[in-house]
């Protein structure tokens, strides 16, 4: 039995309401747009940075935690742009927030999503893909749809949730039976509306439904891979949820064969998962 659908003008419409966290979008979109701005200074970065304290505090608490190897105590965020690089910052600042969010509302999606982050960085990198740091953003937003249907549309999540139980089905089939779309395309419309780069907005909608033809099929191909990997690794997972299939096409886009991806989930499953973004 289906719940009342769920329309991208119904989601656009909630997030226009209801703020989803007080860096989103804003802060968080704008950082993002600078980092791929040719046009873009130091200081254009450090200024927006500053703007939003819990944000800064993250990232000096992040650069100085011992994971970036830094041999000296950075103290601001000029400093920390500086000894990171422009694509780590990025990748803190989106990711800590979006984190800290999920943190907050469901630790099982926050494990989740660190695990899938780590693992789309690891197959990025032997797929040997040229921004390996973009990748593990993708991978902590690519379920940021799930959060979108607790915050706004809570009595759908519920009612997908208790079909998956009755039908034994992956919890991205069971929302596409009972409310029309899956937290995929949720996710992407969500990020859509943010005004997130097409790459990254391409590889959360499609991470349920890879397609080989679209143009940002690597990345989103990768995405796909990882979140399946990441859920058959994720220990703490409730032993009723259903792993989706992985598409061979994902695999073979990304230049693997199927006994190159065997050997990578085994690799993946023997990573120290640890919640590094905060």
């Amino acid at each position: 039995m289906r719940s009342e659908i769920i329309t991208r003008d119904r989601v656009v419409s909630e997030l226009k309401k209801k703020k989803l966290h007080p860096s989103v979008p804003e802060i968080v979109v704008a950082i993002i747009h600078i980092t791929r701005s040719n046009s873009s200074s130091l200081n254009d970065l450090v200024r927006v940075i500053e703007q939003d304290p819990a944000l800064t505090a993250r990232i000096l608490s992040i650069a100085n935690s011992g994971f970036y190897g830094l041999d000296r105590k950075v103290r601001n965020i000029s400093d920390a742009v500086v000894l990171m690089g422009w694509n780590n910052i990025k990748m803190i600042s989106l990711g800590s927030t979006i984190m800290k969010m999920m943190s907050e509302r469901d630790m099982r999606l926050y494990s989740h999503s660190i695990r899938t982050a780590q693992i789309a960085k690891y197959l990025a990198t032997e797929a040997k893909f040229y921004k390996v740091e973009e990748i593990s953003v993708v991978g902590l937003l690519h379920d940021i749809g799930q959060i979108i249907f607790q915050a706004y549309f809570n009595e759908q999540y519920l009612a997908t949730k208790q079909y998956v139980l009755d039908h034994g089905v992956p919890l991205h089939i069971a929302e596409k039976e009972t409310v029309g779309v899956d937290h995929a395309e949720v996710g992407g419309w969500t990020i859509e509306e943010w005004l997130l780069p097409d790459n990254i907005i391409e590889a959360v909608a499609l991470h349920h439904g890879f397609d080989p033809t679209t143009y940002h099929r690597r990345k989103t191909a990768v995405i796909h891979v990882a979140d399946s990997l990441a859920l058959i690794a994720d220990f703490y997972g409730p032993s009723w949820e259903k792993i989706p299939e992985i598409s061979p096409d994902a695999v073979s886009t990304l230049g693997f064969s199927a006994d190159d991806l065997k050997q990578h989930a085994q690799t993946c499953f023997k990573m120290k998962f640890e919640p590094m973004i905060m």
